[in-house]
């Protein structure tokens, strides 16, 4: 554990972690970008995906999974809405607020999602902002872009369509 780290912070408090396994924990995005978006992070304070051991890998497979189910059961019964609809009554910030106050409209809230979108910012240059691994799950629905073709290639304009 690293005491400046968040991840590491939000593990230690236990509030957010909705699956936890021998090596990581899953918690729902407070920044999200469709609804059910979520992130795996490892346990221990981990900053690169270099850094897991051989059993660290083993242990994200099912993490992954897990935390999957967990996503379209809670899209599914509303426990979604309810946790977006708290956000936008108790906001970590302006920014936050936002992104859930757009969930509660979004064409995906109460459905089972149609794909994921699964990535993660492996260094600065990549676009990492808090230097803990985490994996982001990010649930698709049909029509919630006008075209997904390219899907993360869009991460640098102009690259998605090729």
């Amino acid at each position: 554990m690293n005491s400046d780290c968040l991840f590491c912070e939000i593990y230690q408090e236990g509030t957010e972690v909705i699956y936890e396994n021998e090596s990581f924990y899953a918690r729902f995005d407070k920044f999200p970008i469709t609804p059910g978006h979520a992130e795996v992070i490892p346990k221990k304070h981990i900053v690169s995906l270099a850094d897991l051991t051989n059993e660290e890998w083993t242990a994200l497979k099912p993490a992954i999974e897990d935390t999957i189910g967990i996503i379209e059961e809670a899209n599914e019964s509303g426990r979604l809405k309810e946790f977006y609809l708290d956000l936008i009554n108790n906001p970590l910030n302006d920014k936050s607020k936002s992104f859930c106050e757009q969930m509660i409209s979004h064409i995906g809230l109460g459905k089972k999602p149609d794909a994921y979108n699964h990535g993660l910012n492996d260094g600065e240059a990549a676009g990492r902002t808090i230097h803990h691994l985490h994996w982001h799950i990010i649930p698709r629905y049909n029509g919630d872009v006008p075209n997904p073709r390219g899907g993360i290639r869009h991460m640098i304009p102009e690259k998605g369509n090729y």
